[in-house]
């Protein structure tokens, strides 16, 4: 069997595994996308019909407390925390600790 043959063999048999990683990443990520998109048009359409459904007064009455815009600002905040758990998540950072104990690694006045 010739040499070049072996050695194309191995690097496969690194590769795969990397290739494998990378293509279940992407599809729990697409996953994931695609069902909160999903989740958060549904939720918007059921507060949406349920304000609708209501009789013209207290639409009036929402309309003029802009109830509609808050409910897009809350559902905007979900969806910033999710985004920034989820960078937060791939970088692998954890929350420092603010405060130290003096001595040690801290700087004494």
């Amino acid at each position: 069997m010739p040499v070049w043959l072996w050695v194309a063999q191995f690097v496969f048999m690194l590769i795969q595994p990397l290739i494998n990683f990378v293509l279940r990443l992407l599809g729990i990520g697409f996953v994931t996308y695609v069902g909160y998109n999903v989740l958060l048009e549904q939720v918007a359409g059921y507060v949406t019909s349920r304000m609708g459904s209501s009789t013209l007064v207290i639409q009036q009455i929402l309309g003029l407390a802009k109830v509609d815009v808050a409910i897009n600002i809350f559902l905007a905040a979900v969806t910033t925390r999710l985004v920034i758990a989820g960078l937060n998540k791939a970088q692998d950072r954890r929350r420092s600790q603010v405060w130290r104990k003096p001595g040690g690694t801290s700087i004494e006045a």
